[in-house]
C-alpha cells in the first residue's frame, strides 16, 4: 500500500500545479481581452455607421461588436473615427489602447493610455483600469520582462492521504498500512511561479522564455504526506511569420523537476518538449509534446518508489478565449504514457479540464473573480498491483469540480480561496476514494 499511496499522491499533487499557474496568471490577460459590454451583429450597425457617422452611440456599438467578433482592425478604425468627432472621450482612448495591446503595438497602447488620463471625463474606476494596463504596456516595452504570482495559506482536506476508507483497508488485508487510509488533516502551503521573457528586439521576433514553479505543503499531523516540488522550463521562441503578432510561434524547451516527499528526496526528472502558439480568431491554441526521464528514490515511508522510474511522455492542448464581457474560458486536453520499471506502476492517462474565470464588479473599483472548474482523468494501469489486487488491473476515473474566488485587497494583492471536491471510481475498491478540500490565503500577482 505504501507504493500506491506515494504514487497516487505524487500524480495528483504534481499534476495540480499546471492548472494553478494557468489560473494565477490568467486574470490580467483576461481583463485586457474584454473591451466591451456589447454583443450585437456587425452588419446592421455598420450600415448605421455609414449613414450616420456622427452618431456616437451607434458608432460605439459597432466598434464594440467588431472587437467581440475578432475584427480588431475594424474596431480600431471605428474608435479613431469617434475621436475625430470628439477627441476628449477617455473611454474611447482606453478601448483603443486595449485593442492596440492585443495587436502587440504596446507603444501605441501606451500613448492612448497616457492621453486618456488627461481627459476631463475620466472616472476613478477608469483611471484604475488605465493604470493597470499602462503598467502592463510599459512592462511589454522592456527587453526583460517578469511576471508571476506567489501565495501562502492554509488548506483543509477531509482525505489528506487520498486513500481508501478504513473499512475498505481492513477488507483488503494486511498489505494496507493504516497510515495511508483516509484521514482528515490541515496543512500550510506556499506556492510561486515566475515567468521571464527576454526580447532580442530583432525584426524576426525571437525571444527567450523561462519559468520557475515551486510548491510546498507541510501537514499538521500526517507528515508522511509533506510535499515539496520545483520545476524549471526554459527555451527560445521563434516566429514562423516574422512581423505578424498574430502569427504562429514555436518554442523548444528544456525541463527539469524535482520533489521531496515526507522530508526525503523522492523524484527527479529531466527532459524537453516543444510547444506551438497560434490564434484562431479570438481563441488561443497551445499544443505541446513533452518527454521527461523520471527517477524515483526509495525512502522509509515509500520503500518501493523506485519502481515508478522511467520515461513519461505527455501530449496535450491548452486553449483559451472569451465568452462574454468579463467571462472567459480555458481548457486543457492531455494524454500521458508512463513506462515504469515496475509494470503495475506504468499507466496511460487521459485528462480534460475546463476553467471559467468570471470577473464581475461587487463593490469598489476592483472586481472579484470567480473561477468555476471541472475536470476528469482516466487512469489505465499496465498490470495488476500484486500488493493490493494481484488478479485485477486497475482502471480508475478521477472526477473534479471546484470553485475559486479572488478578492482584491489592494494593488497587486488578492485574497485567493478555493473549494474542490474529488472522487475516484475504480474497479479495484482500494483505489476508490473521495476528498473535499478548502484552501485560502493571501496572494500577490506581478
Amino acid at each position: 500500500m505504501q507504493a500506491h499511496a506515494g504514487r497516487t499522491l505524487w500524480q495528483r499533487l504534481a499534476g495540480a500545479l499546471a492548472p494553478t499557474v494557468l489560473l494565477g496568471l490568467s486574470a490580467i490577460a483576461a481583463s485586457a481581452q474584454n473591451a466591451s459590454d456589447f454583443s450585437k451583429s456587425v452588419d446592421p450597425l455598420f450600415q448605421g455607421v455609414l449613414t450616420r457617422p456622427g452618431n456616437l452611440n451607434n458608432t460605439m456599438e459597432y466598434a464594440a461588436s467588431a472587437s467581440q467578433a475578432g475584427d480588431i482592425e475594424s474596431a480600431i478604425s471605428t474608435y479613431e473615427q469617434l475621436l475625430f468627432y470628439n477627441p476628449k472621450l477617455s473611454q474611447t482612448r482606453f478601448q483603443l489602447a486595449v485593442l492596440y495591446y492585443q495587436l502587440g503595438s504596446y507603444d501605441m497602447a501606451r500613448g492612448y493610455l497616457q492621453s486618456a488620463l488627461e481627459m476631463p471625463d475620466v472616472t476613478p474606476e477608469l483611471r484604475q483600469k488605465i493604470g493597470d494596463l499602462l503598467e502592463l504596456a510599459n512592462k511589454k516595452l522592456q527587453p526583460d520582462q517578469y511576471s508571476g504570482f506567489a501565495q501562502t495559506g492554509l488548506r483543509y482536506q477531509t482525505n489528506a492521504s487520498l486513500g481508501p476508507g478504513s473499512q475498505t483497508a481492513l477488507a483488503t488485508g494486511p498489505a494496507f498500512n493504516s497510515r495511508f487510509t483516509a484521514r482528515p488533516d490541515w496543512n500550510w502551503f506556499g506556492s510561486f511561479g515566475v515567468n521571464y521573457v527576454h526580447d532580442f528586439e530583432t525584426q524576426t521576433g525571437e525571444t527567450f522564455e523561462a519559468s520557475v514553479l515551486g510548491y510546498d505543503a507541510q501537514q499538521f499531523t500526517l507528515h508522511q504526506f509533506d510535499l515539496g516540488l520545483m520545476e524549471i522550463r526554459a527555451g527560445p521562441r521563434f516566429a514562423l511569420s516574422p512581423g505578424d503578432v498574430n502569427g504562429v510561434t514555436v518554442k523548444p524547451y528544456l525541463v527539469a523537476t524535482g520533489a521531496f516527499l515526507a522530508d526525503a528526496a523522492y523524484m527527479g526528472g529531466i527532459g524537453g518538449g516543444l510547444t506551438v502558439h497560434a490564434n484562431a480568431g479570438r481563441v488561443s491554441l497551445d499544443p505541446y509534446a513533452e518527454f521527461v526521464q523520471q527517477s524515483y528514490r526509495n525512502s522509509t515511508f515509500y520503500p518501493l518508489a523506485s519502481g515508478m522510474s522511467g520515461p513519461l511522455s505527455t501530449y496535450g492542448l491548452q486553449a483559451s478565449g472569451p465568452v462574454a464581457s468579463g467571462l472567459n474560458w480555458q481548457a486543457r486536453l492531455a494524454y500521458a504514457h508512463s513506462s515504469a520499471q515496475t509494470a503495475f506502476d506504468g499507466y496511460d492517462s487521459y485528462v480534460a479540464d475546463v476553467w471559467l474565470p468570471w470577473t464581475i464588479p461587487v463593490w469598489g473599483d476592483r472586481p472579484w473573480t470567480f473561477i468555476p472548474t471541472a475536470g476528469v482523468t482516466r487512469w489505465l494501469y499496465d498490470a495488476p498491483d500484486p500488493f493490493v489486487a494481484p488478479l485485477t488491473t486497475a482502471n480508475t476515473t478521477e472526477w473534479r469540480v471546484g470553485l475559486g474566488l479572488e478578492i482584491p485587497i489592494r494593488d497587486k494583492f488578492v485574497l485567493a480561496s478555493a473549494i474542490q471536491y474529488r472522487a475516484d471510481q475504480s474497479n479495484v475498491a482500494a483505489f476508490s476514494m473521495h476528498d473535499l478540500s478548502v484552501t485560502a490565503g493571501p496572494a500577490i500577482k506581478f
